[in-house]
């Protein structure tokens, strides 16, 4: 072959050959968006080979795809408030009924947080799907928190007070184990407001009971005091001055205030004014419908 035919193959040939190499190599270079986890699938099926967020180079000799999966935590709401506006890193479900060791039922929310584990990724994707976790988290949840929650030593006061830290750390024992083998890592578990039904009326009313005792208690010295002003103001009804009825007016007024709603009392002061107005309010109408039908 002579010269000018090299030639013209190198001018020919070599940059197709660069070509097909440049094309290859950007079909190697991939890129995961930030937030994500790249679960890198050949011909199919997935690997064990998860990419974290950034560029990466894959070989691309055979055909592959990258399965995306968020890197940042999630949040599922048992009785929570729904977020529509990023469904994808945040559910809701309804909240969960359960039945206490000392056979009380209680419905109690709670927001469970969890991550899913890079190392485990390919069990979460062949198991689950992309779609899918969020439905297992709930499923996990909500056995182990009836399961923790039914044990005999559970009852009403695991929920309340200094016992509510402790159970708190049981269900958080509970739940991570149940998700552990999910390949779903919880990162914190919040229990919300707790209604116990009719059990909860009882407990609020005799908690009321004992405030409303003491504050009957707490009153009784104003009113033992109260009582012997009168029985000393009683001593004095005989003067002929009114100055023993001025001590107890402004109390007679708030009685009457407070024991009459359809009456409004206001004090006037000054120079030939009153000293005491009395108003009507809201007076019913049946007095003047009465005489309209009936006149005189």
């Amino acid at each position: 072959m002579s010269v000018i035919g090299w030639i013209i193959i190198l001018v020919v040939i070599l940059p197709i050959i660069g070509v097909l190499i440049w094309l290859l190599l950007a079909a190697s270079f991939v890129r995961v968006p930030s937030g994500s986890l790249g679960l890198l699938m050949v011909k199919g099926r997935a690997t064990d080979k998860t990419l974290l967020p950034g560029a990466h180079f894959v070989a691309a000799l055979r055909r592959h795809m990258i399965e995306e999966y968020p890197s940042v935590e999630l949040a599922y709401r048992a009785g929570g408030p729904d977020d529509p506006g990023k469904p994808e890193l945040n559910q809701s479900g309804p909240p969960l009924t359960v039945t206490l060791g000392d056979r009380t039922t209680a419905v109690l929310s709670l927001t469970v947080r969890f991550r899913l584990l890079p190392e485990q990724l390919r069990l979460v994707h062949e198991r689950f799907g992309p779609k899918g976790f969020f439905g297992i988290v709930r499923d996990e949840t909500s056995r182990a928190v009836i399961a923790t929650l039914g044990a005999p030593e559970t009852g009403i006061d695991s929920l309340f007070g200094p016992q509510r830290g402790e159970c708190e750390e049981r269900l958080r024992a509970a739940i991570t184990t149940a998700l552990a083998k999910d390949g779903i890592e919880l990162t914190s578990l919040l229990l919300g407001p707790v209604d116990l039904g009719r059990t909860g009326e009882v407990i609020q009313a005799t908690v009321r009971a004992r405030y409303e005792l003491e504050r009957e208690q707490a009153e009784a010295a104003t009113r033992t005091a109260r009582a012997l002003n009168d029985a000393e103001l009683q001593q004095h009804l005989t003067a002929s001055s009114d100055g023993a009825w001025r001590y107890r007016e402004t109390d007679l007024w708030r009685e009457l205030v407070q024991r009459t709603e359809a009456l409004s009392v206001a004090l006037r002061a000054g120079p030939g004014a009153p000293g005491v107005g009395i108003s009507a309010i809201d007076q019913p109408l049946i007095d003047q419908t009465v005489e309209q039908e009936n006149p005189l």
